[in-house]
């Protein structure tokens, strides 16, 4: 009875193994584990150029740059949108936006100073669940790119107290490193951000991550840091397809994320980049 029950214990140990996609050739999922630190990596610089040449196989990143025009223009925001974009990109570079916005934020925050107080863990859950939304819906980010932005939103969030918000001296520094980064762009309007070349574009983007990551520094959340101590697990490997965990603290949360890869020629690739630029292609 006893070598029964172990018997059946082992098989549905087996099962569950194969069920759930366990690696099958190491010097493969070695290789994955070591291309998408790369593709992290690129990420410290930043050096978005060299990102998109690590997440994209070279014929699907040739297309892209053929293409971009044309998929500038079937990812582009409607009217309503483009006028948003607009108007927010002025309150961040107008002479004295520093000022103005440190003004306005003021002015909503102090009737509201009691219920952050007594409701900031509700307020807390409210804006991750409103950030992570806006980043789900973005039709410019891969589901990888998506996967990292949540967690990256999850774990700021979770960890941000309400004397960030409060802290006067703290939003202006705040405020001014946003307005930096916004004038350092460059970017006029939302026509001159949508006619952006594949190369500028990819430079410009690089100079906005590098800003952020200055503001994060505002707030003590040091992104670069964290990467030092990244960790990738290969969850389970096939053939020329794998899943990747990707884990790095931020301040003291971590930042957790799967990302799919595939490979192409020896070299492991986001899978879910290739996959949106084949169905915005395919896009009527």
């Amino acid at each position: 009875m006893a070598t029964r029950l172990m018997s059946a214990v082992l098989l549905l140990a087996l099962l569950a193994l194969v069920g759930c996609g366990a690696v099958r050739d190491p010097a493969k999922a070695a290789k994955a584990r070591q291309d998408a630190t790369a593709i992290l990596h690129s990420l410290q610089k930043p050096d978005m150029l060299r990102y998109r040449a690590l997440t994209l196989p070279p014929a699907e990143r040739q297309r892209l740059q053929q293409e971009w025009p044309q998929i500038r223009q079937r990812l582009a925001l409607d009217a309503g949108e483009q006028a948003n974009f607009d108007k927010l990109l002025l309150r961040f570079t107008e002479p004295q936006a520093e000022a103005h916005l440190q003004r306005d934020l003021n002015a909503k925050i102090k009737p509201l100073k009691s219920e952050i107080e007594s409701k900031w863990p509700l307020m807390q859950a409210s804006l991750t669940l409103l950030m992570q939304g806006w980043i789900e819906s973005n039709n410019q980010l891969s589901a990888s790119e998506k996967a990292h932005g949540k967690a990256l939103v999850k774990a700021i969030v979770e960890q941000m107290p309400a004397d960030w918000l409060q802290d006067k001296v703290l939003r202006e520094r705040a405020f001014a490193q946003m307005v930096r980064i916004a004038r350092d762009s460059g970017v006029r309007d939302y026509r001159q951000y949508s006619s952006l070349g594949y190369v500028d574009f990819h430079r410009r983007m690089s100079g906005f991550l590098g800003g952020l990551k200055t503001l994060g520094k505002i707030y003590g959340l040091d992104w670069n840091a964290g990467q030092a101590r990244l960790d990738i697990t290969v969850i389970k490997q096939s053939g020329n397809t794998a899943t990747v965990r990707v884990r790095y603290p931020l301040g003291k949360k971590w930042v957790e994320f799967p990302m799919d890869m595939i490979e192409r020629n020896g070299q492991w690739f986001d899978a879910s980049a290739a996959a949106l630029l084949h169905d915005t292609l395919a896009e009527p």
